[in-house]
């Protein structure tokens, strides 16, 4: 990160991939100089920057056809997305199976310090984690509840 961190400074990748350094994660860049990613807790995160939000993205694949009839994840992604703070959930039925997708925007148009950048950062990752969480134990709850229901 840069030594002035009282200054709020455009964002770059490499301001992002050292505030995550930081928290000791490690993010391999892109040569779009847009991208950085990383495996955290088993999770593909990505992190995109736009001109004027850095988009933080986990992905986790499942083996559920994208055109299965059971709306288990949609139902746990309502739920989630009326609950959770920090992180929104997505289901992604674009390839050949089912893609459960959490993510959080940070703002950055106006520039961030480098303190307020590593807080953001961290913020948004630990949220599109426990998303991911949150999305595993409704899906099973949701799952038990209609076995039990035998629906």
């Amino acid at each position: 990160m840069s030594t002035n961190t009282a200054t709020a400074t455009q964002v770059t990748v490499d301001r992002a991939i050292a505030a995550m350094a930081s928290h000791g994660v490690e993010l391999s860049d892109d040569p779009s100089g847009r991208v950085a990613r990383c495996t955290l807790n088993g999770l593909d995160v990505l992190f995109v920057l736009l001109d004027s939000v850095l988009i933080v993205r986990a992905d986790t694949r499942t083996d559920i056809p994208a055109d299965t009839p059971d709306a288990t994840l949609y139902l746990s992604a309502n739920q989630a997305n009326s609950t959770l703070l920090g992180a929104r959930a997505v289901v992604v039925n674009r390839g050949e199976t089912i893609t459960v997708r959490t993510e959080a925007e940070l703002p950055v148009g106006a520039g961030l310090t480098d303190v307020q950048l590593a807080a953001a950062l961290k913020r948004a990752v630990d949220g599109v984690v426990r998303g991911q969480d949150a999305m595993t134990a409704l899906s099973e709850s949701i799952a038990e509840q209609r076995a039990g229901d035998g629906s």
